[in-house]
């Protein structure tokens, strides 16, 4: 009797086991699943570092004397280019300056064309998927760059601090609009100190 317990024990034991958890084949699969889970979120975290040093490379930062005075600059240039006089398409810049003597600024420079903006003009500013922002702009009178300033400085940085994307849309010479488009998300602002 002892010994016909003992193996009725042994058997609801084994029996209570074999039903309780899950099967080799399952936790298998399970581990396969976490491994497979783990894998993929570490690429994830790969791509998100690697496009955040992308994006914060393609900003400059420079300081100088300019003119006399103490300079200090952050500049990106656009996604892509923009054909801005029939020639091809070439990248637009964006610049944020501050000068000792010449105060804050901000503007956009071509590599070819001109801007139509005399005496005053506006660009149209679109952060990210918002909708448009409208900045009066002024072209220098001045045949040695080509730049067009855009008035609020302060608005157009603190837009850029908040972008991902800005799309600037600008008047040309050669006639209508263009829309150079900036990849912002890598600004770092404790370059520009102030602003």
């Amino acid at each position: 009797m002892r010994h016909s317990l003992t193996v009725l024990m042994l058997a609801v034991s084994v029996t209570a086991c074999g039903s309780g958890g899950p099967s080799r084949a399952e936790r298998a699969a399970a581990e396969q699943a976490a491994r497979e889970a783990e894998d993929a979120r570490l690429r994830a975290e790969n791509r998100a570092r690697l496009d955040a040093e992308r994006l914060r490379a393609l900003w400059k930062y420079q300081q100088s004397t300019m003119a006399g005075g103490a300079q200090t600059t952050s500049s990106i240039l656009s996604t892509g280019g923009v054909d801005t006089d029939g020639s091809g398409e070439k990248p637009v810049q964006l610049i944020f300056r501050d000068h000792a003597n010449w105060g804050r600024s901000s503007y956009l420079v071509l590599q070819a064309g001109d801007f139509a903006c005399p005496p005053g003009c506006t660009v149209t500013v679109v952060v990210d998927d918002e909708g448009p922002v409208t900045i009066k702009a002024r072209r220098p009178n001045t045949d040695e760059a080509i730049a067009l300033f855009i008035n609020d400085h302060a608005a157009l940085w603190a837009l850029a601090g908040r972008a991902r994307d800005l799309r600037i849309t600008f008047p040309l010479k050669a006639g209508g609009t263009r829309q150079a488009r900036f990849e912002v998300d890598g600004l770092d602002p404790s370059r520009m100190p102030g602003w």
